[in-house]
């Protein structure tokens, strides 16, 4: 697919957060009254959890055994991998795509803490999990991520028991605190010393109605193109947000672009000098492929650090986008967790390899920008797993 863009010009209604709302709809399924999502995304990761969950309805203490399919959703896996204990004594966990040739330790070794039984190739999918949890004092490495950890907790509030659980050295911690704050929403209550954590299961949640913020990481994208060439003005976030993502506003702002709020729309302007930045994109790694366009586009050197949480996503993130600037052009340097960017605010022509990866398809297209004759992307189709308008979006923003 050929990519070519001009300059950002327009406005644009963020999409749904499929994080905020994979995270309502479980409490939805684990509530003790009815409640409504408003907003949800139409997104193949938010599908995937609401199909899931169809399991769960009125089954809740079965014996009978459940194969539970995920489609390619990472949180759906290592969230229903937990929750799914509250809810039958037997059940098989699948996927598909790009998750089939994802590690699943840390997911594994936290149910094998709990008690239960599980079964597994080598770490892969399919996996198997079987019993009760016989377990509720725990202390979990969380050095791996923070989607096993949410699961966790997800299961604790409503599965009986005194719950203490100690958390160490924990990434991705706003996601958690995102869950936490939603669990919060529907009536959880518990003590926290740092984060060490203490309640009593099995608790009474629900809420009425709640509305799925939007998507900062969906988002992303665009606000890095709008930075590079345009403006954009976007509606429907939440300047208050808990998504990690919404920190890319401190890389954009060292970069030389100007943000505002008016009337609850974000307001980006692009910058005139294109500073180079410094980023520690740790927390969310989500962020990478568009930092890499943004450094691509500035004059200078630009560091990010945090590149160890690349590996293990849809794609070997790190890799993917290293062999997209050697066909640019672009000089770069690992230095252990860092990543130096030499950019000169253009690059050659090429075709893309998304790796089947949602976020380097957008950077790809945000990359058409700074070349005369775009870019070629080897497969958009991707996108369909977190924002299936955004080649729609992109080019409504981009052809003025």
């Amino acid at each position: 697919m050929q990519i070519k863009a001009q300059r950002y010009n327009g406005q644009l209604l963020a999409p749904a957060s499929k994080s905020h709302g994979q995270r309502l709809l479980i409490l939805a399924a684990l509530s003790a009254q009815h409640c409504s999502i408003e907003n949800l995304g139409s997104d193949n990761d938010t599908k995937a959890m609401s199909a899931a969950l169809q399991h769960f309805e009125h089954k809740r203490n079965s014996k009978e055994s459940r194969s539970i399919s995920v489609g390619e959703s990472g949180f759906a896996l290592r969230s229903l991998a937990f929750v799914a204990a509250a809810f039958f004594d037997s059940y098989e966990l699948s996927g598909k795509g790009t998750l089939l040739n994802r590690q699943h330790w840390a997911t594994i070794h936290l149910l094998e803490q709990l008690g239960l039984s599980v079964s597994h190739q080598n770490g892969l999918l399919p996996i198997a999990v079987k019993g009760s949890v016989t377990n509720t004092e725990l202390e979990i490495d969380a050095s791996e991520g923070s989607q096993f950890v949410s699961g966790l907790f997800l299961l604790a509030a409503r599965h009986p028991g005194t719950w203490k659980i100690a958390i160490k050295e924990l990434s991705s911690r706003p996601y958690f605190e995102m869950t936490l704050a939603t669990l919060r929403e529907f009536g959880f209550q518990y003590e926290r010393s740092n984060d060490v954590f203490s309640f009593e299961g099995n608790q009474a949640l629900s809420c009425e109605q709640v509305q799925v913020e939007g998507d900062w990481s969906s988002v992303a994208a665009h606000l890095v193109g709008a930075a590079i060439r345009g403006e954009i003005r976007v509606s429907g976030l939440n300047p208050e947000s808990l998504q990690p993502d919404k920190n890319l506003l401190h890389a954009l702002e060292q970069f030389g672009a100007t943000y505002k709020w008016e009337n609850g729309n974000l307001i980006l302007t692009e910058s005139k000098n294109k500073t180079p930045f410094e980023f520690d994109c740790t927390q969310q790694p989500d962020l990478f492929p568009v930092l890499v366009i943004l450094a691509c586009a500035a004059n200078g050197t630009s560091s990010i650090k945090g590149i160890h949480r690349l590996k293990n996503k849809e794609s070997d993130r790190l890799k993917a986008m290293c062999a997209a600037m050697s066909k640019w052009g672009i000089r770069y340097e690992i230095k252990e967790q860092v990543i130096l960017i030499h950019g000169n605010g253009s690059i050659a022509t090429a075709q893309i390899e998304t790796y089947h990866d949602h976020r380097i398809v957008m950077a790809g297209c945000v990359a058409s920008l700074l070349c005369e004759e775009g870019q070629v992307i080897d497969d958009s189709s991707a996108i369909e797993k977190s924002y299936p308008r955004f080649i729609a979006d992109f080019l409504n923003l981009t052809q003025v």
